[in-house]
């Protein structure tokens, strides 16, 4: 089954979700993905330690002071959140990549308060789709992440880790919609909206 713009004559809706109505859904997801944050910077500084052990020395946070030599902490602060804004909007790109190599339509972008997103309204895509959709932020990233991290220099060291946890804790959302999809057992197609999803089965 491939992607189609026409909703298939016996799909039958069974969950939709919509950020902007379900306000509950909406912070359960920003909580969630501060815990994921915490979970995903302990593995990435864990690898990163692992990896770059003569680079740490005294520990991680002399690490920090070393690559932040004669900086200001406001100029390390403005790193770290421009290196969080790269990798949102890389994020973003992505989806919106495998939303047109499948649909060969453009994707559509959009910030929220709170989320930023690439959606396809419209179009109905098949379970294997859209895990790759959904999951290709997550995976493509944190891979490349986890090479640069390899061969980075140290004033960009952190720019890239930061940004590595920062993708992988917006992906919160994607990998929750990943396990509706992968939980349902019947052959379903999926809407994204941008704002939240439909799910239809196909009876």
């Amino acid at each position: 089954m491939v992607a189609t713009n026409v909703r298939p004559e016996n799909a039958r809706l069974v969950f939709t979700l919509n950020l902007l109505k379900n306000r509950r859904a909406f912070w359960i997801l920003q909580i969630a993905g501060m815990v994921f944050f915490l979970l995903f910077g302990w593995f990435f500084v864990w690898y990163t330690i692992q990896i770059r052990s003569a680079f740490f020395p005294n520990g991680f946070l002399d690490g920090i002071g070393v690559a932040m030599g004669n900086s200001s902490a406001i100029k390390f602060v403005l790193i770290m959140l421009g290196s969080t804004a790269v990798a949102i909007l890389v994020h973003e790109l992505i989806h919106g990549m495998f939303f047109w190599i499948y649909s060969r339509s453009r994707p559509k972008f959009g910030l929220r308060s709170g989320y930023a997103y690439a959606a396809a309204p419209g179009w109905f895509f098949p379970r294997r789709q859209y895990l790759v959709i959904a999951l290709a932020p997550l995976v493509l990233l944190s891979i490349l992440g986890m090479v640069l991290v390899a061969v980075a220099s140290a004033g960009a060291l952190y720019a890239i880790l930061f940004g590595m946890v920062a993708n992988a804790a917006g992906a919160v959302g994607d990998m929750w919609i990943a396990f509706l999809v992968i939980r349902e057992r019947r052959e379903i197609v999926i809407e994204d909206l941008g704002d939240g999803m439909n799910l239809y089965t196909l009876l």
